[in-house]
């Protein structure tokens, strides 16, 4: 079988699109391999009638949704390369071959987090990277900001919305400009240049950070910086373009430099995004890429004629 396309991805972007070809009557292929970033996440935000659902049953939701339309089929696995063939593509797993017409990435963002000791025990719970999502969560608490970079002073604007307790810390790096100083001085903020050595706290709930020079600083929670990439594997058989900080060098509706080739939601953005934002991409892109597929069908059609 020739399916008209295959989603890298079961993601809130990856089933969106699904969803958009499978009521185009696409013979569409889902391939996931069932590891969401989001896993560590217990309640989704700011989406209508989803607010407050976990990302397992959304993700449950979604799939339903998705797969009651005639032609559309998930496959639980790991792809582990994508190449040209002919006019579309060979996606290999280690179990299954698959030919398409089309590839739709829509498989997230690799993550990795700051190299801060025991982070990963409140990641999800007390530590977050996202104000718009887990902000009203936090708010009124004493948190945590660590950012080494410029963006620093935005996180800050950003999260005086929901607290005035905040503390910043640059984890070792040199990221305040003296100007930057000088507000938070004026507005009676703490800031740490030291490097942190690692996070404390009780059941998920963050208690406190502590600097390589063994200053400790009681707080509530934390907002941090985390690491993103889109450096898939399964691609590198692929010329694909990426700009110098290696995102995908793509068109308004996610087309990559590799004709028939689409990547969608966070993995276009090479950002962190809210659901809500990742599923209405993948819709985007879903009905673009049919679109190129209409109009070389209808192309090729002849007029009926009485």
């Amino acid at each position: 079988m020739i399916y008209d396309v295959i989603i890298i991805g079961g993601g809130p972007a990856g089933l969106s699109a699904a969803l958009y070809f499978g009521r185009g009557l696409k013979k569409t292929l889902i391939i996931d391999e069932e590891k969401p970033r989001n896993i560590v996440t217990h309640e989704t935000h700011s989406y209508l009638t989803q607010d407050g659902v976990s990302p397992q049953t959304f993700r449950q939701r979604a799939k339903e949704d998705t797969l009651k339309y005639e032609g559309t089929t998930l496959f639980n696995d790991k792809v582990t390369e994508v190449k040209k063939h002919d006019d579309g593509f060979i996606v290999q797993t280690p179990a299954e071959r698959f030919q398409s017409k089309q590839v739709l990435v829509a498989s997230g963002l690799i993550e990795q987090l700051p190299a801060i000791k025991n982070i990963e025990s409140y990641y999800g719970q007390s530590v977050f990277y996202c104000p718009w999502c887990d902000g009203w969560e936090m708010r009124n608490k004493k948190l945590a900001i660590i950012n080494p970079d410029e963006r620093v002073m935005h996180m800050v604007t950003l999260l005086s919305n929901w607290t005035d307790k905040l503390e910043v810390f640059t984890d070792g790096h040199d990221s305040l400009t003296e100007e930057n100083k000088k507000v938070l001085e004026d507005k009676n903020i703490s800031y740490h240049l030291e490097k942190i050595a690692e996070m404390s706290g009780e059941n998920g709930q963050l208690q406190a950070v502590r600097m390589t020079n063994g200053e400790t600083v009681d707080v509530e929670g934390a907002f941090t910086y985390v690491y993103w990439n889109t450096k898939y594997e399964f691609l590198n058989n692929l010329d694909v373009e990426r700009d110098e900080n290696g995102r995908f060098v793509v068109g308004q509706f996610g087309e990559t430099s590799v004709k028939g080739l689409y990547v969608a939601g966070e993995a276009k953005d090479n950002f962190g995004s809210q659901l809500i934002a990742a599923a209405a991409n993948g819709g985007e892109v879903a009905r673009f890429m049919m679109m190129m597929e209409i109009q070389q069908e209808f192309n090729k059609k002849s007029i009926k004629t009485k």
